[in-house]
Formats: structure tokens, sequence, C-alpha cells
């Protein structure tokens, strides 16, 4: 029989290729335990095999892992750089290569990588959306799209492709289409994302459809009723209908949450200044402007 450790590498394996790797890196705290001290004894043992066998590949794996646990990611980077020189045929290497780059900001390397893998595996779903989120933080966003709609050919579901493609599209003024792509998340994949309501929320108030937009709030609101987003979408659906005393107050239900966002600042002091009351709006302009610097 299998047993635990074997398991949770496996299980480790699965959540690296479908690209969530937030649960890979809880699976490597349960590898090796939570305990910081544990975790430097095994750095220190690592250390004492690549003396002996300076090519092990599981030690330099396993190393690689640990720092990234540790929150070492320029260390981990490095061990995971030889790993990759020494071991460029293993998809799991390469992934965690990836992965380890993007996050100390290496996109150029992260992204040659990405390309090799697609170059041996063009129907992975999971390589065009890392491709695509890279280059979308790039601020590629044409290329970027493509990646994503790559990765939608391959696996029409997945909401991390879906996300990103409809963010890229409302960067570029496509609205109608960005909106179909966090209605088939929400409609289709998963029908309790306030991520999908939220932004399908946003634009439905560009496209100044105030009263679906409205029905999504409250949509989202029941799903959960401290997420600010949604207070702040109604309070500027609000202002655009003339409710200026129930704008304020949504307005201030998102200061309540969270006092740093400048566009409820700017959306109450808008409000305020509809009202006559001129230094009221003074001050929140001025806030929102501080905010700003």
């Amino acid at each position: 029989m299998e047993n635990h450790k074997n398991k949770l590498w496996r299980k480790y394996s699965k959540a690296l290729e479908k690209g969530n790797y937030n649960k890979a890196l809880s699976i490597i705290d349960k590898i090796f335990g939570v305990k910081k001290i544990k975790k430097l004894r095994l750095l220190r043992y690592f250390n004492n095999v690549f003396r002996l066998n300076p090519k092990h590949l599981i030690a330099y794996f396993l190393k690689g892992h640990l720092l990234l646990s540790l929150g070492k990611l320029n260390e981990a980077r490095n061990i995971f750089l030889i790993l990759y020189n020494l071991d460029k045929h293993n998809p799991s290497v390469k992934f965690s290569t990836v992965f380890v780059l993007r996050r100390t900001s290496n996109c150029s390397h992260a992204l040659k990588l990405i390309d090799e893998i697609l170059e041996k595996c063009p129907n992975s779903a999971i390589a065009w959306a890392e491709k695509g989120e890279m280059l979308w933080r790039g601020g590629h966003l044409e290329e970027a799209l493509q990646c994503f709609d790559n990765a939608l050919k391959i696996n029409p579901n997945d909401c991390h492709s879906l996300h990103y493609k409809g963010e890229i599209l409302i960067k570029l003024g496509r609205y109608e289409e960005a909106l179909k792509c966090f209605e088939k998340i929400l409609h289709e994949i998963n029908g309790s994302c306030v991520y999908a309501l939220i932004h399908i929320t946003h634009v439905l108030i560009i496209l100044e459809r105030l009263e679906e937009a409205l029905e999504y709030i409250e949509k989202g609101l029941k799903l959960n009723p401290n997420e600010y987003m949604f207070y702040l979408h109604k309070g500027i659906i609000l202002n655009k209908l003339g409710k200026y005393e129930e704008a304020i107050k949504c307005f201030d239900r998102v200061l309540s949450i969270n006092p740093n966002i400048s566009e409820a600042w700017n959306g109450k002091a808008v409000a305020l200044e509809k009202l006559g009351r001129i230094k009221e709006a003074v001050e929140c302009y001025n806030k929102a402007l501080e905010i700003h610097k």
C-alpha cells in the first residue's frame, strides 16, 4: 500500500500541474511539518547529501520545496535552476521552477521554460494559462488574451482562464465579451463565485445597465455581506440614480470595512456635493486625494 507521505507527494504533483500553488505549498508543509526548527535541520541534512552526491536530483527537489515552505524564495529559485539544468525534461521540475521564477519577478526566464513545456505539451491548458498570466502581468494584453483563448479551447470551464480573459477584455474596452466570461463562471461553473459577481456588476455599471447590476449586487451581498466592493458599486449606482442619501450610507459601509478606498471617499464627496453639503464634500475629496498620494 502507498504510504502517507507518498500520497501527499502525489497530491502535491497534481496541485502543481493544475497551477494550484497555494494548495501545493500547504501540502509541502504537511510533508515537512510546520515547525521551523525541524525544517532548518532538514536543510542541513540536504547540504550533507550534496557533499556526498552533488547531482542528487531528489535532494535538490526536496530542498527547493523546503526553502519555498520557509519563504526563502531567492534560495529556492537558485536550487530549482540547478535542478532544472540537471533534469530539464521533468515536467514537475519545470512547473516548480516556473512558479518560483514568477514569484521572484524573473518572468523572462519563466516564460522561456513555459515555452519549452508548450513545445512538448501544446495541449496543456495549465501551461497556456500560466503563460497568459505572466504576459498579463507584463502588460502584453493581446498576447495574454491569445494564451487564455488557447487554454479555454482545451478546457472551456477553466475558471482561472475565464477570470483573466474577462479582466483583459475590460482593459481593452470589450465589455460585452468580458461580461460573457464572468456570466459563464457564475451560471455554468460556480454559482457562488463572489469574484465573478463583482466583475459582472462593474461591467454592467459601465454599460449603464443599472437595474441589472443592482440585482447582481443583492445576490452578492447574500453570499458575502462583508464584501465592500458590492457596497461601493451600489453607492455608485445610487449616485447615478440621484439617490444621494442612500449612496452615502453605502460609501460609509465601505469605509467602515476599509477606510483606504479612495473611490468610496470620492463617491461620498459627489453625493454630499449634490446635496449642497459642500464643506463635508471638500473633506471627502481631500481624503481621496491623500490616499492617491
